[in-house]
C-alpha cells in the first residue's frame, strides 16, 4: 500500500484538478454530467492504479479520495483566494465557500431573514453571501431591480414544474413579459370590479364565520388564511374551498402548503441539487400533493365552463387577444400560483398587521376611528373601495406592518449574466455571473433609509406633518424623520412586481375596515403574542404561529 500511495496521487490530483476547470468554465448542473465527471472518470483512473494496491478496494478508495480531496481543495481554495472576483466583498468564511451554509440555515431554524440582517450589520451595505452572491442594501442597487435591471437569477428556478414554468420562475425578461400579459388583463380596472365584489363576499362570509364564535378563543392567524384561500380560490377559479364556512380545512391544504414551501426554501439556494434530490425517498412529496390538488381544481373549473370572469377567464384568453391559445397546462400552474402566493401573502400581511395593532391598543383605537368617520357603520362591509384607498391612517399602519414584516421575507435575486462584461452600479463592480439579492426585511429595517424607531411598529411615519409626536411623547420636526419610500418594496419592485399587488391591499383593507367595525378584538394570550415574533419562519412565504384571540359584537 505505502507504494501505492508513492505512486499513486498524480493521476487522480491531475483529474480532479481538470474536472475543477470544466466546472468553473462549463458550469454542468445535469445528473449525467456529474455522474460522469464526479464517478464515471476516477473509475477509469482505477485501471490505471490497480497494480499499486492490494485489492481492488483498497484502489477505488484512494483514488476516489484523493480525486474529490482535490476537487474539493481547488475550490474552496479559489473562492476564499484573492483571485476570486468577488474577492474584495466582506462576508463569513461559510458563506463564501458555499450556499449549502444558507440552504442549512433555513432548514435548521427558518431564520435566514435574521441572519442576513446581521451580516449586514457586521459587514455594511454590500456582503458576500455565496460563493458568487452579493445580498445588497446600498440604495444605488435598487436600479437592479428595476425597469432596466437585471434578470431573475437562479433561486427561482426550484418554480420549474415537468409541465413548464410558472411566471415568477421564468428568468427570461422578454418571455416573462409575453407570459404576463394576460395577467394584466386579469388584473386591468375592468376585472378589478369583478374581483371586489367576490372581496365583499369573502369578507361577508370572514365576518359571518367569527361572528358565530364571538365570546370564543380564535386563531387569529389561520383565520387569515382560511379568508386568503377561500378569496383566491373564488378570484382564481371560481372555486370555494369553504374554509371559513366550515370553519376548517377539511382537504389540509394549509399545512401542505406550508410544508411544501419549507422545501422551496431551502433548495432555492441550492437549486442545482433539486435533480438529484427527486431520487431521494421522501424530498419531494409535497408539491406533487398540490399539483393534484390543483389539477383536480382546474379539471372542475374546465367542466363548469366560464359563469364569471374569473382569473382562468382570461388566463386562457378565452376573449381571443393571443394569436396562439395559452396551454391549459401552464395556466393551472399559474393559477396555483395565484392562489399559494396571494393567499399566503394576504394572511401572513392581515396577521402583522392585526398583531401590532393588538400590542399597540392607541393605534388600534386610533383607525378604528378613522374607519368609523370614513365609513358609517356597516359601509365597510358594502366596501367603498375608494374611500379606504384614500384613509391615510388606515394605509400607515399597513404599510408599517409591511414594512416590518413583508409577507415574503427572503431574497428577491437578479443575476449579471455572462457575456454581459459584468454590471456597474454607483462605485460597486458586479462580476459576470454574479447573484445580486436584495431582502426586504434587511432593507426596511436599515436606519439610514428608515427612522427613527426602526424597529418599531410607528405607523406616523408615512404620514405627511410638519412634526411628529414620538410614542415617548417627544415632539420632533420632519426633517428629522426619514422614511425613503424608493426601497419600500413589500411586493417586489420592477417589471416582476407583483401582479395582484392592487388587489391585496384592497383585501387588507377591506378585512381590516370589516373588522374593526364589527368587533371589539382582545388578546386571548399574551404569552402567544410575546412569542409571536420570535418563532417567524422564512420559508420562502412566512411560516406563523397561532395568535389567540377574543371578538365580541361591537355595541
Amino acid at each position: 500500500m505505502s507504494q501505492g500511495l508513492l505512486a499513486l496521487p498524480a493521476l487522480p490530483v491531475a483529474a480532479g484538478a481538470a474536472v475543477y476547470l470544466i466546472y468553473k468554465r462549463y458550469e454542468p448542473s445535469s445528473p449525467a454530467s456529474a455522474l460522469f465527471l464526479l464517478c464515471i472518470v476516477p473509475a477509469i483512473l482505477i485501471a490505471g492504479v490497480r497494480e499499486h494496491y492490494s485489492s481492488l478496494l483498497a484502489a477505488s478508495f484512494g483514488v476516489y479520495a484523493i480525486f474529490w480531496a482535490t476537487l474539493a481543495a481547488f475550490i474552496v481554495a479559489y473562492r476564499l483566494s484573492p483571485f476570486h472576483p468577488l474577492a474584495g466583498y466582506p462576508g463569513p468564511l461559510l458563506c463564501r465557500v458555499s450556499k449549502g451554509w444558507l440552504a442549512y440555515i433555513v432548514g435548521r431554524s427558518g431564520k435566514t431573514h435574521l441572519y442576513i440582517r446581521d451580516l449586514h450589520l457586521r459587514y455594511g451595505d454590500v456582503v458576500r453571501i455565496g460563493p458568487n452572491e452579493l445580498s445588497v442594501t446600498a440604495r444605488e442597487f435598487t436600479e437592479a431591480i428595476g425597469p432596466k435591471g437585471l434578470p431573475k437569477g437562479p433561486y427561482y428556478e426550484t418554480r420549474n414544474h415537468k409541465a413548464g414554468t410558472s411566471l415568477n420562475a421564468i428568468r427570461d425578461s422578454a418571455l416573462h413579459a409575453v407570459r404576463r400579459r394576460p395577467w394584466a388583463r386579469g388584473m386591468n380596472s375592468a376585472s378589478m370590479k369583478y374581483y371586489e365584489e367576490l372581496v365583499r363576499e369573502t369578507v361577508g362570509d370572514l365576518v359571518d364565520g367569527l361572528k358565530q364564535r364571538k365570546h370564543q378563543r380564535v386563531d387569529f392567524s389561520e383565520w387569515m388564511t382560511y379568508f386568503g384561500f377561500d378569496f383566491m380560490g373564488h378570484m382564481a377559479f371560481t372555486h370555494d374551498y369553504g374554509l371559513l364556512k366550515n370553519g376548517f380545512d377539511q382537504d389540509g391544504l394549509t399545512p401542505l402548503v406550508e410544508l411544501a414551501m419549507r422545501d422551496v426554501a431551502w433548495t432555492s439556494h441550492v437549486s442545482w441539487a433539486v435533480e438529484y434530490l427527486k431520487w431521494v425517498p421522501n424530498t419531494n412529496r409535497y408539491w406533487p400533493q398540490i399539483k393534484a390538488l390543483g389539477v383536480k381544481t382546474v379539471k372542475a373549473r374546465v367542466a363548469r365552463g366560464s359563469t364569471h370572469h374569473d382569473l382562468f377567464y382570461h388566463l386562457m384568453d378565452e376573449e381571443g387577444h393571443e394569436k396562439i391559445k395559452p396551454d391549459p397546462t401552464l395556466v393551472a400552474i399559474d393559477g396555483q400560483l395565484a392562489i399559494i402566493a396571494g393567499g399566503d401573502t394576504t394572511a401572513t400581511a392581515l396577521s402583522q398587521l392585526f398583531y401590532f395593532l393588538l400590542r399597540h391598543p392607541e393605534y388600534l383605537e386610533r383607525l378604528r376611528k378613522e374607519v368609523d368617520e370614513a365609513l358609517p357603520q356597516g359601509e365597510g362591509l358594502r366596501l367603498d373601495i375608494s374611500k379606504q384607498a384614500s384613509m391615510p391612517f388606515l394605509n400607515a399602519c399597513i404599510n408599517e406592518a409591511l414594512r416590518l414584516y413583508p409577507p415574503v421575507l427572503s431574497s428577491l435575486q437578479r443575476r449579471v449574466e455572462p457575456g454581459t462584461g459584468g454590471y456597474a452600479i454607483g462605485t460597486h463592480f458586479i462580476p459576470e455571473q454574479t447573484q445580486v439579492s436584495f431582502h426586504a426585511y434587511t432593507i426596511h429595517r436599515d436606519a439610514q433609509y428608515f427612522s427613527p424607531l426602526t424597529d418599531t411598529f410607528w405607523p406616523d411615519r408615512w404620514l405627511s406633518q410638519d412634526a411628529y409626536l414620538l410614542p415617548s411623547g417627544d415632539t420632533i420636526a420632519a426633517a428629522d424623520v426619514v422614511t425613503t419610500r424608493e426601497v419600500f418594496f413589500p411586493f417586489s419592485q420592477g417589471p416582476t412586481v407583483c401582479a395582484g399587488k392592487t388587489l391585496a391591499l384592497t383585501e387588507i383593507r377591506s378585512v381590516t375596515c370589516a373588522l374593526l367595525q364589527t368587533f371589539d378584538i382582545k388578546i386571548a394570550d399574551e404569552a402567544a403574542f410575546d412569542a409571536w415574533e420570535g418563532v417567524i419562519e422564512e420559508m420562502f412565504t412566512t411560516r406563523r404561529s397561532k395568535l389567540p384571540v377574543q371578538l365580541t359584537l361591537r355595541s
